[in-house]
């Protein structure tokens, strides 16, 4: 095998505008819109038939192995709402994003008037001082982020 990276994660929404605008805020930007639209491809390599799909990949950073999402919102076929998954289901339940300003993006994230699934967690490191370590909230179709702050490199 030859995998190097990740390249990207794909997040289906009910609307794509506002996922669109919640996943800017967080610091996505478009790399590549879709035309809403079918596509003989999606419908071939996806197996997914006679669609009509409104997206974008996004990309956070500007490095060439930036985290990526595919935001897609299939307009046909329609599907029903999804059950929501808890953090224990099998399959992918949430995603982590790294912070290197904890505090500042908590706060952000208050603005935008997230749902948090708790308090912020905080880790007791081997000096005593008390460091910022994680925290869990929802996008809008109630996908589970997390917003990490790593360690400093010893």
């Amino acid at each position: 095998m030859h995998i190097t990276s990740m390249y990207h994660i794909n997040i289906n929404c009910r609307d794509f505008d506002v996922s669109l605008a919640f996943y800017q805020k967080l610091g996505f930007v478009v790399e590549m819109p879709f035309p809403e639209a079918g596509n003989p491809m999606v419908s071939e390599g996806l197996a997914v038939g006679d669609h009509w799909v409104k997206g974008a990949l996004l990309r956070l950073g500007s490095d060439h192995g930036a985290t990526r999402l595919d935001l897609l919102e299939w307009i046909r076929p329609r599907n029903q709402e999804p059950s929501p998954l808890t953090l224990t289901d099998p399959g992918m339940v949430r995603i982590a994003l790294s912070t290197t300003d904890f505090e500042a993006d908590i706060a952000v994230l208050r603005e935008m008037g997230v749902s948090f699934l708790s308090d912020p967690v905080y880790r007791t490191l081997p000096d005593g001082t008390r460091a910022p370590f994680f925290v869990c909230f929802r996008d809008p179709d109630g996908n589970v982020l997390e917003l990490v702050q790593r360690p400093l490199p010893a």
